[in-house]
């Protein structure tokens, strides 16, 4: 790998790594003992779900993204080894 793509995949475990506070955090006060359990504030546990849902679609899609920069890796290396040229 190169200091590019170093960088570009540390960047990357930061963000899962802060995506996953995000959501622990979030599951934690709308659905653990942090739990919102007014009435009056049953929005702002609605609002702790949608953050749950939009982190994990994130996340998903940054390791989507990691996936499939490893398999374009894999195959260059392929490619380079069997002499292949596109």
């Amino acid at each position: 790998m190169n200091d590019e793509s170093d960088k570009i995949e540390s960047e990357r475990d930061e963000a899962l790594a802060a995506l996953s506070d995000v959501v622990d955090e979030a599951r934690y006060k709308s659905l653990g003992d942090g739990r919102i359990r007014s009435p009056e504030k049953e929005r702002v546990r609605l609002k702790y779900l949608r953050v749950i849902i939009s982190a994990l679609s994130t996340r998903r899609q940054y390791l989507q993204d990691k996936e499939l920069e490893e398999l374009s890796e894999r195959l260059e290396k392929l490619e380079e080894r069997e002499g292949i040229k596109v």
